[in-house]
């Protein structure tokens, strides 16, 4: 089960951006609960996800989620990440604007767009709320805090590699060769032992060492492996745990 199978639901560009970015910072924990939150969501917002953020308050928003829980996150994250959404798309017009704000292509990798990406809606949520909510902060790390990014980088694989039934190639003013595989425990511990990382600890420089060798095989699009590392990375985990 994948969070991008509830992304799928959706039937606009815009829903699957909105959509895709709150089904991807969910995505830890256990998969069928990412799911079936996900679903609680989507299905409540009758599948118009852009259309809720953009036309309910932030008082509607908090009443919306009161009792929305998700492992570290509450209603009040949720709130805050829609009401921040509705702010960026005023000021935006989508998603993909904020994160080509500082892009530059000449960088080998997103890396600085995606710092600016995260910071900029963490800013958001601090002004909404007016303090900084660490639970809220979770679901945005940066790469320059050594976080390996994998939800974000999940989400930009979505988002950015061509439409192929799995990912929407809805932006395309971000090059696929510039991403970065997302890595959890089981894309490190199959990239370790296929010799793709001598890193221990799975952080941004795994993720960056894993994709730089991946480039050698595929230099435009790096982490079309993604899926396939991920699902024989868990099934060789478990093997291991056996």
């Amino acid at each position: 089960m994948d969070p991008l199978l509830c992304v799928h639901g959706f039937k606009t560009r815009q829903d699957r951006e909105a959509g895709g970015l709150i089904a991807s910072v969910l995505a830890y924990g256990r998969a069928e609960i990412i799911i079936k939150n996900c679903n609680w969501i989507f299905q409540k917002t009758e599948w118009k996800i852009t259309d809720f953020i953009s036309s309910t308050s932030y008082r509607e928003k908090k009443k919306f989620f009161e009792r929305f829980k998700h492992r570290f996150n509450d209603g009040l994250d949720m709130s805050l990440l829609t009401e921040s959404l509705k702010q960026i798309l005023q000021n935006y017009k989508n998603l993909e604007n904020l994160f080509l704000e500082p892009f530059k292509e000449s960088e080998l990798t997103i890396r600085s767009a995606l710092h600016h990406f995260s910071s900029a809606i963490r800013k958001q949520g601090a002004a909404i709320a007016g303090f900084q909510k660490k639970s809220f902060d979770y679901l945005f790390p940066s790469p320059e805090s050594g976080s390996a990014c994998k939800r974000l980088n999940m989400f930009l694989r979505w988002m950015v590699r061509e439409n192929d039934s799995i990912d929407f190639g809805i932006w395309k003013k971000v090059p696929a060769s510039k991403l970065i595989i997302p890595v959890d425990t089981h894309v490190a511990a199959l990239s370790r032992k296929m010799g793709l990382t001598t890193r221990k600890a799975a952080d941004w420089k795994m993720a960056e060492e894993i994709t730089s060798n991946l480039r050698r095989i595929n230099p435009e699009d790096p982490v079309r492996y993604d899926f396939s590392l991920c699902r024989a990375g868990m099934i060789d985990f478990r093997k291991d745990a056996a």
